[in-house]
């Protein structure tokens, strides 16, 4: 007893510490921005920001922690986000069309391309970016027929813009959390996918299916990259068509915020890490931003950096061979 007692008190202690740090951080920005970054307008601007990479980092949690890395994941949301403007939009069916058109498309991909890693029997990161060039060919052919059919090359939302929007994104953000925290930690394929990522020849000696239990949490994950999808085309208004491998672009600061919260795993867990990650990773562009540094360049540079040592760090303790 007095050894479990302290255990949660060395955990609880590392969770003040975590979260002390991570408000001095807030601190710091602030300062360094002149009192700006603390204003309302700013405080909004990032924490709206932090909705994308965060819901895509909840849908990596169940697509990644298994081992499988999935760069179409970009393409996916680019892809998903226009059919459900699609039915929203131009079919008129508000935001039933917008939530089925983005949920079922992000899902029926993400599948798609895992099943195809599995089946085929190849690494995930080469079926990932194979899939990844076909669902922006997809794109670029559905562009070419509207701009011959509308007149325009990009789909415009207009109206169903609420997911979006303050305060609908926020809403969705922490209800996916919520989630995500509950079927990460308390469900049979939580628990099958967190050991299949520790070691996959144990799993499945304890009887965990391997092939079952990634496509279960793929159709998870891509659940929440729909609900992203859904989130991120609503706030831009649209989602334009990219051609060579330029998607993957679109999910760094995601990966960044899930890599980070592979770090956190043994603090706060890693569903609150992507929670927390995400928003500390809008909070430091949004920094960057208003002390001047150009987006195109020095954010991009730091981004990369960012990235790698995340990966760094989400590997300093993992003792099996890093893929």
């Amino acid at each position: 007893m007095a050894e479990k007692s302290s255990i949660k008190n060395k955990r609880w202690f590392k969770m003040a510490v975590f979260y002390v740090c991570y408000a001095l951080l807030f601190v710091l920005a602030n300062v360094l921005t002149g009192n700006r970054f603390f204003s309302t307008t700013n405080i909004i601007s990032t924490v709206s920001h932090a909705v994308f990479p965060g819901l895509v980092g909840f849908g990596m949690v169940f697509i990644m922690t298994g081992g499988i890395v999935d760069l179409s994941i970009g393409a996916t949301v680019i892809l998903a986000g226009n059919v459900g403007a699609y039915l929203s939009a131009e079919l008129g069916l508000g935001y039933a069309g917008l939530i089925a058109g983005c949920l079922i498309c992000a899902a029926c991909c993400e599948l798609l391309t895992v099943t195809i890693g599995l089946k085929a029997r190849i690494p995930s990161w080469i079926a990932g970016l194979g899939m990844t060039l076909v669902y922006e060919a997809v794109m670029g052919m559905y562009s070419e027929w509207m701009s011959k059919t509308q007149g325009t090359a990009v789909l415009e939302m207009g109206a169903s813009r609420g997911f979006g929007r303050i305060p609908g994104m926020i809403i969705v953000w922490l209800a996916g959390f919520a989630v995500c925290y509950f079927l990460y930690n308390y469900t049979s394929i939580g628990m099958n996918i967190r050991a299949l990522g520790c070691n996959a020849g144990v799993a499945g000696a304890m009887g965990v299916k391997k092939d079952k239990s990634l496509l279960i949490g793929t159709l998870i994950g891509g659940l929440f990259i729909g609900v992203a999808a859904m989130c991120y085309i609503s706030f831009n208004g649209h989602l334009t068509a990219v051609t060579g491998m330029n998607s993957v672009s679109q999910i760094f600061k995601s990966l960044a915020v899930f890599l980070l919260a592979t770090s956190f795993e043994s603090i706060i867990g890693v569903p609150a890490g992507v929670l927390f990650g995400s928003l500390l990773i809008a909070g430091l562009f949004n920094c960057l931003t208003l002390l001047g540094v150009p987006s195109g360049t020095g954010q991009d540079i730091l981004l990369g950096v960012i990235v790698i040592l995340c990966g760094v760090i989400s590997k300093l303790n993992y003792k099996g061979v890093s893929k």
